[in-house]
């Protein structure tokens, strides 16, 4: 898990005016897994317009209860009303990112970056992995301007839909 809570505010915000003046980032806690399922399900909806259907938030919270506990930890980002504006699943012991999800009204502001930017500096700073749906090119662009390379293409064991291994690796490991 992390250690420490960082507050991201200041000067690296500057020119995302709608980011909150400060936001927490943590580990999750009993108390922020209510929101993520609701956060998850608009968020993924988001960013799948295509999909005519989006499965009730039982399936969203079912999910949540199934996936976000160990060997994954949970960081949440939360406003000074505690309320979660984006979240990441982590296996750290595999260097592998499940989820990353950014609430609609909060995209665009920096806050997934500074999760990718806790990852690679804090919690995998030897690398890491996840796999986006190859339909999602907006997270692809997001992943690729983060550094993140794409690999090898499959299908996802459950759902069947195609996705996209990306990894981060450090650039001191590319010298």
């Amino acid at each position: 898990g992390v250690a420490a809570a960082a507050v991201w505010a200041g000067p690296h915000n500057a020119g995302m005016s709608r980011l909150p003046p400060a936001l927490t980032l943590r580990p999750a806690t009993p108390q922020d897994f209510p929101q993520l399922a609701p956060l998850w399900r608009d968020a993924w909806a988001s960013a799948n317009p295509a999909v005519s259907t989006v499965a009730p938030l039982s399936h969203w919270a079912a999910r949540v209860d199934a996936e976000f506990g160990p060997p994954c930890s949970t960081t949440v980002l939360v406003d000074q009303g505690h309320t979660v504006r984006a979240f990441m699943v982590l296996d750290q012991a595999q260097g592998h990112l499940h989820q990353l999800f950014v609430a609609p009204g909060a995209q665009g502001q920096g806050l997934g970056a500074a999760l990718v930017q806790q990852l690679c500096e804090q919690l995998c700073p030897q690398g890491w992995t996840l796999h986006v749906a190859t339909t999602n090119v907006r997270a692809r662009r997001f992943y690729a301007r983060c550094g993140l390379v794409e690999a090898v293409v499959d299908h996802h064991p459950d759902t069947g839909r195609e996705r996209v291994l990306c990894r981060w690796v450090p650039p001191s490991a590319l010298r």
